[in-house]
């Protein structure tokens, strides 16, 4: 394979530079939501709710700043020339203990410690969930709304359009280009609001106020009203960075240029309903009556279910158009099968793991499907006749993702403008990449050897191939591990190394993954399920047996746990254990209760009272 640098050097000087800097990526988020790279899903909701108050994306803020280093606070990474290092939580510890009429009894060595530790426990978390007080800190938990004017991670570019993404979901916002709160007027969480006009403020916004209506963005601490401890250490912090984070300025980094949040409805509608719902009843019948240091974990919980419900549907739905070039009218969720034991029993751990796999394996043919539309969509953007019927990006994507499908399958009057441009650089690339070594394989496959006889697919598998798999795949599956939030208490997935039994490209051992449901996981999904939309935006109580539950993990979020994913055969025995060990887990956590062996009488119960949390005005759908 050749270099990189040099393949993309030869694509652009057939292609043009303006045109790879568009397809030479991993994503595209303007269809697909969000960009499929690594992020955390615990840094996503500080930024949500900075978006949320303020209306635009977060930009440079004052923590690094108010909290400077002193030599040998930070291990393992040195500051390079011109580059700052996140500070660590012995820093915070310090700079915070020099308040001494706050923090008084702190400022010795010992309670400096106690601090520090306080601090990591309740409010920041270091890199790689590394223990320790000289680590860089690589989050901050939302344990409050003032945990947004703490700007960790210091580039918002490294939470990869998630929060945009989420907050777009959730808003609902049904026109528009970019998310304005005059649209959104009736929603839960409304735009560039105070703190009583959007639920995850009101619950979050513990003793906030504004100076002078909604136009003041000084808002402050009401210093009378009583908080708890982890929620006081944030606003701390927070106070001693004096003031939010600013706007984020224009950017060519960044794929959506500017302050503003964009409006990007997923193609994979019911999974992002279902998202939206789930968050929405989940907060407002539980937001005040959980504890917080749960009530967090089972935010993420959500989150970390609905964005894989929503990255997995999207997937099926690109693999249906590639065959079609049409969107299927509506999305089902991706089949996964659940380990109930928890990797305590081989057997169901192997079947999980195998199904997972095979997700793994059919998402590698993604990056392709991509940079055909990258290709596609270019071509249609800049050709003066093309773009003339061209439907818009924003909000929904589906009459665009149809529209380059009828190109690309050449059922559009049109079409030849497309592939003849295709074909034309094509026969370029072989010309210039036949004497490049390591380039071989691209000029078969630019060649027709493969036999695809469409010349926008051949150009897609080129690219691809030029890229490396390295850069495109390894990048989709670390989005889906984060989706997953692999290893988490709070996650949907597990992992753990092996030896395969056959090499698996160039390699003897790898990471195999599988679906289990984490106790945290289970506590949200009971909980949830429990509640159901009721009158005048309330929710209300919903009787729950344990075969619902079944169902609802199923056909919800395709969750299989009694019965084999579809493509997947398992024995009926397996699958009696399987949903015993997930019965007596929820009996353990005392989430399921029953009088007989009647599957009908085995009823799920909450652990935590519910008490809906009013929005003034009663808005919502």
């Amino acid at each position: 394979m050749p270099e990189p640098k040099d393949a993309k050097q030869a694509i652009e000087d057939i292609l043009g530079p303006a045109m790879v800097r568009e397809i030479w990526t991993v994503s595209f988020p303007e269809l697909v939501a969000f960009t499929f790279q690594q992020f955390t899903i615990g840094s996503v909701l500080p930024a949500v709710m900075y978006m949320f108050r303020r209306g635009w994306r977060r930009g440079a803020g004052n923590f690094r700043d108010k909290f400077p280093m002193n030599v040998g606070e930070v291990i393992g990474r040195t500051r390079s020339a011109g580059k700052k290092t996140e500070p660590s939580i012995t820093t915070v510890a310090r700079i915070l203990t020099e308040d001494t009429k706050r923090f008084d009894g702190f400022v010795s060595k010992t309670g400096r410690d106690i601090l520090a530790d306080l601090l990591l426990c309740h409010c920041f978390e270091n890199r790689q969930h590394e223990s320790g007080r000289h680590h860089p800190l690589i989050r901050v938990f939302p344990t409050h709304y003032l945990s947004s004017w703490i700007d960790i991670p210091v580039d918002v570019a490294n939470l990869r359009d998630v929060p945009e993404s989420l907050v777009s979901i959730l808003v609902n916002q049904k026109v528009g280009e970019v998310i304005d709160g005059k649209e959104c007027e009736k929603s839960w969480f409304r735009i560039g609001s105070d703190f009583e006009h959007n639920l995850l403020l009101k619950v979050l916004g513990t003793g906030m106020q504004l100076g002078h209506g909604l136009g003041d963005l000084n808002e402050r601490f009401d210093e009378s009203v009583a908080v708890g401890v982890d929620q006081l250490l944030t606003i701390r912090t927070a106070q001693q960075c004096g003031a939010a984070p600013q706007k984020l300025k224009a950017s060519a980094r960044f794929i959506s240029k500017g302050s503003e949040i964009p409006n990007r409805h997923s193609i994979a509608k019911q999974a992002a309903r279902a998202l939206n719902e789930d968050f929405r009843i989940f907060l407002q019948a539980y937001g005040v009556g959980v504890p917080r240091q749960c009530l967090l974990p089972m935010l993420e919980s959500c989150i970390s279910l609905g964005l894989t419900n929503v990255m997995l549907s999207t997937s099926a739905m690109l693999f249906d158009w590639e065959q079609t070039g049409t969107l299927p009218h509506s999305d089902s969720p991706w089949p996964l099968f659940v380990d109930a034991s928890s990797s305590s029993d081989p057997e169901l751990q192997t079947f999980s793991e195998g199904v997972m796999d095979d997700t793994y394996r059919r998402l590698r043919r993604l990056p392709v499907i991509l940079m055909a539309l990258r290709i596609a969509d270019n071509k249609a953007k800049y050709d003066k006749k093309l773009s003339e019927d061209l439907p818009p990006v924003r909000p929904d994507a589906e009459a665009r993702l149809n529209f380059l499908g009828e190109l690309i399958q050449q059922r559009h009057a049109l079409s030849e403008r497309l592939h003849d441009d295709i074909w034309e650089k094509a026969s370029q690339c072989i010309e210039q990449l036949r004497d490049i070594p390591g380039c071989e394989n691209v000029v078969a496959i630019l060649e027709n050897e493969s036999g695809i006889s469409n010349a926008v697919w051949r150009m897609a598998e080129a690219v691809m191939h030029l890229m490396g798999d390295k850069q495109h795949s390894s990048s989709l599956e670390s989005c889906l591990h984060s989706c997953l939030m692999v290893g988490e208490s709070n996650g949907l997935a597990v992992e753990r190394r092996v030896q395969f039994k056959i090499v698996r490209n160039n390699k003897k051992s790898g990471v195999i993954r599988s679906i289990v449901l984490t106790n945290t996981m289970l506590d949200f999904l009971v909980h949830r399920h429990l509640r159901k939309p009721g009158k005048r935006g309330a929710t209300q109580q919903h009787s729950l047996s344990f075969t619902g539950l079944l169902t609802i993990l199923r056909e919800r979020y395709g969750l299989y746990v009694d019965q084999a994913p579809p493509g997947h055969s398992i024995s009926m025995e397996l699958l009696l254990r399987n949903r015993h060990k997930l019965e007596d887990r929820l009996r353990d956590l005392g989430l399921l209760v029953g009088v007989n062996d009647a599957e009908s009488m085995k009823r799920l119960r909450p652990r935590f009272k519910a008490r809906d949390v009013e929005v003034q005005d009663d808005r919502g759908e």
